[in-house]
C-alpha cells in the first residue's frame, strides 16, 4: 500500500481527508491532512535500528514534549504511523536567529526541552 493510501485509510478522519505531501522528512514520509476537524501532520516510517530510530521512542518523546507544553498533541498512532496536531508555522532560518529577541526565544525553548521533557517520560 502506498503511504498516501495508508494515510487516507486511517480511522481518525472526519469526512473525506485531503492529503498533501509535506517536504523535509529524512526518515519519514510526511503529509498534511485536512478533514472536517482541521489539519494534522502524519508521519509514516518504520524503525531503522542501524540509525537508532525506533518509532516507539519517537511516540514517547512526542507525548512527553506535548505534556511539557513544547510540541503539538499526538492525535493518533499505530505501528509506523504518527499523527500530530498541525501548527501553522515556519522553520527558523539562520537569519532569524541573528535577531536577538528571536534567538532568546529559541534558546528558552531549547532550555525548556532539556529541562522539562524528561519529567514526562
Amino acid at each position: 500500500m502506498r503511504a498516501e493510501d495508508r494515510v487516507r485509510a486511517l480511522p481518525i478522519w472526519r469526512g473525506q481527508p485531503r492529503v498533501e505531501p509535506l517536504a523535509g522528512g529524512i526518515t519519514n514520509q510526511n503529509f498534511v491532512v485536512t478533514d472536517a476537524q482541521g489539519r494534522a501532520v502524519v508521519r509514516i516510517g518504520g524503525d531503522i535500528p542501524e540509525h537508532h530510530i525506533f518509532r516507539a521512542t519517537e511516540l514517547a518523546a512526542s507525548q512527553a514534549a506535548h505534556a511539557a507544553g513544547i510540541s503539538p498533541a499526538v492525535r493518533y498512532h499505530e505501528d509506523g504511523v504518527l499523527v500530530i496536531a498541525f501548527i501553522a508555522a515556519r522553520t527558523l532560518t539562520a537569519d532569524d536567529l541573528c535577531d536577538a529577541a528571536q534567538l532568546t526565544e529559541a534558546l528558552a525553548l531549547v532550555a525548556r526541552a532539556h529541562h522539562d521533557i524528561h519529567r514526562h517520560l
